[in-house]
């Protein structure tokens, strides 16, 4: 019987994608490589992965699931629970830099939305995103593809909880506030029907950027908030691997949640050599660290925040991608994605990894809560938006050390 964790013990768990194929796992599902790699991330003792399962894989058409995937899906819960690993299965839209992976009838050709793709079998198709969050037919298939599912998993062993996207509002975003709130609590109510736990995982872009989303609100809806957060992509003033910057967002996104529901962090610190890149024809990488470097500011983000309240860390990914991947959505635009992995291509350690293998020594208990600021206007901060990030960075950066509150 597999042991669930403690509500009061830090969850610390990783994304997983193979290193050769990344997001496209479910297209070529390669069954040898993901049990090796379940294996080798049980021998690191990390205790949780998290696993993104393609809309345009699991559900093609819109009458039920792929047989074929559910079969996958099966044999990794198989190979997880053998190895004592609990996994937390993401559903439905998943941004992925610029791109959301979706099947043809999801995606309207008549309606392209300015800086997303929509990827279907490895390929951008023309065309944008239907509205997932109103739209009938897009509910109707969602309820069916979650109902299929929690038939086949529901109680299933290995499994820990059901995540309802990806950072959904980077590609598919919102039209009205209540849209997210009510298409959450319609799915969250199908899981916890059948006892199992639910989350949601949103984006920093929600934190900091106004696109009619709102932690708290969903929050009521969900067992725990997860949060991606890519430090070297925040729109904040310092460097990019400044540990306060990951340290207050964390806060404000316990701020601006309420406190209702746990909070976990997703952190993605993309590393490795990229000069190869800036010889090539390739997209120039300015949003890469060297190795050594981001391992050690790495490891000094996850100590801080360890200490900030939040409920669990998570790593973005297991692995870097493979080099072809480079030429393939999202990796053709956002190179950096393909190097957020805690081992490079090839499988051998990066310096990232000392980093979470710290947090993993040993059991952490969850530190107290620690928002901020302690109370805020959430709607005063939508609505004031940049002045009112920057002020508050300002404000946080002045309380919470001895240097100067400096508004760059």
């Amino acid at each position: 019987m597999m042991t669930r964790p403690r509500s009061d013990q830090l969850e610390v768990g990783v994304t997983y994608w193979p290193a050769a194929v990344g997001p496209y796992m479910w297209h070529e599902f390669p069954v040898d490589t993901v049990r090796r790699d379940l294996a080798a991330i049980a021998s690191r003792r990390i205790p949780m992965v998290r696993v993104m399962l393609s809309w345009d894989a699991f559900m093609p058409t819109d009458r039920a699931p792929n047989p074929h995937r559910m079969r996958d899906l099966e044999t990794l819960l198989t190979a997880a629970r053998e190895l004592q690993l609990q996994v937390v299965l993401t559903l439905f839209a998943q941004s992925i830099g610029d791109c959301v992976m979706l099947p043809a009838y999801a995606i309207d050709r008549r309606a392209p939305r300015r800086g997303v793709r929509c990827v279907t079998d490895a390929r951008t198709v023309d065309g944008g995103p239907r509205d997932i969050y109103k739209d009938p037919l897009m509910l109707e298939v969602q309820v069916r593809w979650l109902d299929a599912l929690l038939a086949g998993f529901a109680s299933h062993p290995a499994v820990a909880a059901w995540d309802l996207g990806h950072d959904p509002a980077t590609t598919v975003r919102p039209a009205r506030i209540v849209d997210m709130v009510e298409w959450a609590a319609l799915l969250a109510e199908r899981v916890h029907a059948q006892d199992e736990r639910c989350r949601l995982t949103l984006g920093q872009g929600d934190l900091v950027r106004g696109r009619a989303v709102r932690l708290g609100a969903i929050a009521e809806h969900v067992d725990e908030l997860g949060l991606v957060v890519r430090p070297q992509r925040l729109p904040l003033p310092g460097e990019p691997l400044d540990p306060d910057r990951a340290m207050f967002v964390a806060e404000l996104a316990q701020a601006l949640a309420g406190g209702s529901a746990p909070l976990v962090i997703e952190l993605g610190v993309a590393s490795g050599d990229v000069d190869a890149d800036q010889e090539s024809d390739a997209v120039v990488d300015h949003v890469t660290a060297p190795a050594e470097l981001a391992g050690r500011r790495c490891d000094e983000m996850l100590q801080r925040l360890i200490t900030s309240g939040v409920a669990g860390l998570h790593s973005a990914a297991w692995s870097d991608w493979g080099e072809r991947l480079l030429a393939a959505p999202p990796g053709d635009r956002r190179p950096w994605l393909t190097r957020l992995g805690i081992l490079d291509g090839a499988g051998v350690s990066k310096p990232l990894a000392q980093a979470w293998e710290s947090v993993v020594s040993r059991e952490r208990t969850v530190a107290p809560h620690s928002p901020y600021p302690a109370s805020i206007d959430v709607e005063s901060y939508y609505a004031n938006l940049p002045d009112s990030l920057r002020d508050l960075h300002a404000s946080w950066r002045g309380d919470r050390s001895d240097r100067p509150a400096i508004l760059d």
